[in-house]
């Protein structure tokens, strides 16, 4: 186990190592895909700081410390799974035009090896954004800042998951990007980045389940502020369960894929 684990743990540093080239390759890219997205990123917190100093800095219970924390461990969690394993977007595309060959071919999970195998250079912007608004959340405190970087890091899963699932489904209905795109930016970060107050017992229903949203952002924040064991056991179960899903999903679609399914739709 240590032996596969240690592996997998090269393999990332190589795949990392290959990735970063391309930075230093378009170093002029990267920079301005970064600071634009910081921009983007930092528009919406003004925007919620004018509503508080409106408000008396408190909304219905809701402080700018909680939208703070709201905005600082999503952003970590998408820019990761995004700067980190970006290949996942290309994967649509290599089941559409029969790119996966290549991979099959490797030692390693197919699946993995899809992931690491590009980078989006913006995500950067997303995850630095992330870290420093949640070093200001947490009032400066380098145990609980830690502790919402190890959280962000593993709610990279769940957007890594989510991508993944969708963009499987291409072996079924066809170019998936559109519809991973509405649904990871227009749902599930649009759930995660409002105080879950908000929230009717339909919505929230949905944001526990179908759309992970509260695993990149209530529950790791009411970890973060309460430490409730509950809210562990309920963040381990919902990552074993999205883990275990997409790679049920991805092993089902690779043998179809291996069956002699070369598919070459074009939209």
């Amino acid at each position: 186990m240590l032996t596969v684990a240690k592996n997998y743990w090269n393999f990332f540093c190589n795949s990392l190592k290959c990735n970063l080239k391309s930075v230093a390759e378009y170093k002029k890219s990267f920079f301005i895909q970064s600071v634009c997205m910081i921009f983007n990123d930092l528009f919406f917190l003004v925007f919620w700081i004018v509503v508080f100093n409106s408000n008396n800095g408190n909304i219905n219970g809701t402080t700018m410390n909680d939208i703070m924390f709201i905005w600082s461990i999503p952003t970590i969690a998408y820019g990761i799974a995004n700067f980190f394993f970006g290949g996942t977007n290309k994967l649509g595309t290599y089941l559409l035009e029969g790119g996966l060959d290549s991979f099959l071919v490797q030692p390693k999970s197919v699946i993995i090896s899809v992931m690491l195998s590009g980078m989006e250079f913006s995500a950067f912007g997303d995850l630095l954004y992330g870290a420093v608004v949640g070093f200001i959340a947490v009032e400066f405190n380098i145990a609980k800042f830690i502790l919402l970087l190890i959280l962000g890091i593993i709610s990279s899963i769940f957007f890594i998951c989510t991508q993944t699932i969708i963009r499987l489904l291409t072996v079924f209905i066809g170019n998936t990007d559109n519809i991973e795109r509405v649904y990871t930016n227009s749902m599930m970060i649009n759930f995660a980045s409002y105080p879950e107050v908000i929230y009717g017992s339909a919505v929230k229903f949905l944001i526990y389940t179908i759309i992970p949203s509260a695993y990149v952002s209530f529950v790791p924040i009411k970890i973060i502020t309460t430490f409730d064991f509950k809210f562990v056991f309920l963040f381990i179960i919902a990552l074993i369960s999205y883990v275990g899903i997409t790679f049920l999903i991805s092993k089902n679609v690779f043998k179809k894929y291996e069956s002699g399914n070369n598919i070459a739709l074009k939209g």
